[in-house]
């Protein structure tokens, strides 16, 4: 394989890696009245098929499976490979877990690495409430962020060892 191929795998993976996990709003049409936004988590580029990929005797599957890879330059190998790092990596991240705040002040967070978070935990004691809503709020807003950065990091390390799987098994396809 080509190093070339090596570069469409990674980047198409890392977009997918990207947008697979931002956040889609949901928008009103213009000269409506402003409405709160909805959030939903969108999984667009390599729709996760990983174990339930077309095998061999699937011929219309692999057809299409085919036409995904050819529309994005690779072989069909080089896609399933790309599905498989991406699917290896929402696995990763979604078991991060990372825990921030002060539990001397009775206010902990805990999230896993997904943005939003699918796991979230706050945990507000009695020590919490006893600081006043001002002191709470900004005990809330520091843990909150402080877990978000957290999970940052390690998303950007799940990112790093997903380009690290897609080499190592790109070095054993002949590349």
């Amino acid at each position: 394989m080509k190093a070339s191929s090596i570069s469409a795998i990674v980047f198409a993976t890392c977009g997918a890696s990207a947008a697979a996990f931002a956040p889609t709003a949901t928008r009103g049409l213009v000269g409506q009245a402003a409405q709160p936004s909805a959030f939903i988590t969108r999984r667009d580029m390599f729709s996760g098929a990983g174990d339930a990929a077309p095998k061999e005797d699937d011929s219309e599957g692999m057809e299409n499976l085919e036409k995904m890879a050819a529309a994005m330059g690779m072989s069909v190998e080089e896609y399933q490979l790309g599905m498989r790092a991406r699917m290896k990596m929402e696995e990763e991240i979604a078991g991060i877990r990372v825990t921030a705040g002060d539990e001397a002040k009775g206010v902990t967070v805990e999230r896993d690495g997904n943005q939003p978070p699918q796991h979230l935990v706050v945990t507000v004691t009695d020590d919490g409430k006893a600081l006043g809503k001002e002191a709470l709020e900004k005990e809330l807003v520091t843990a909150l962020k402080a877990a978000g950065d957290s999970a940052a990091k390690k998303r950007n390390e799940a990112q790093a060892n997903m380009m690290q799987f897609i080499a190592a098994e790109m070095k054993g396809m002949g590349a």
